[in-house]
């Protein structure tokens, strides 16, 4: 053909190495996350100040909760009426719900749940206002906002 016989073989195989070399020899690795070079030192300042709380603040741990030993009192010690609190507040988080009562004269928060005891008198949190305190079939309730509280 055209006086060069060679030619044309000669092209295909630079045409096949051309594009041979065009193509990756291997996969390409994933990318590294962006911010995998970024120690956690270098994020406390996102760690003090959450994007998504509305303060800003980082999160207030919750108080540890202590738990006195039980007290064994005879019966004569028992009280028989019913503890003198108020009650200030109750808190539902998810299904669970503690209430808050207040000692009036120390001015000390007692924070319980349902099944807790004060003063040996068991607590029950009856709905969002009203908490009842039973003891040997007696029964004394609280309620938020009740005028003789």
């Amino acid at each position: 053909m055209n006086g060069r016989p060679g030619f044309g073989i000669v092209a295909g195989v630079a045409l096949l190495a051309m594009a041979g070399a065009a193509l990756p020899q291997s996969e390409p690795s994933a990318p590294a996350p962006w911010l995998s070079g970024v120690s956690l030192e270098k994020l406390e300042a996102t760690r003090l100040h959450p994007l998504f709380s509305p303060s800003r603040q980082p999160p207030v741990p919750d108080e540890p909760v202590v738990v006195a030993a039980p007290v064994v009192a005879s019966v004569s010690e028992a009280s028989t009426s019913a503890p003198e609190v108020k009650l200030v507040g109750i808190i539902s988080i998810g299904g669970n719900h503690q209430a808050l009562l207040q000692d009036p004269a120390s001015g000390q928060i007692h924070r319980l749940k349902s099944g807790d005891r004060l003063q040996n008198w068991v607590v029950s949190i009856v709905d969002n206002r009203t908490v009842k305190l039973e003891q040997d079939g007696r029964r004394q309730d609280y309620r938020m906002f009740a005028p003789s509280q």
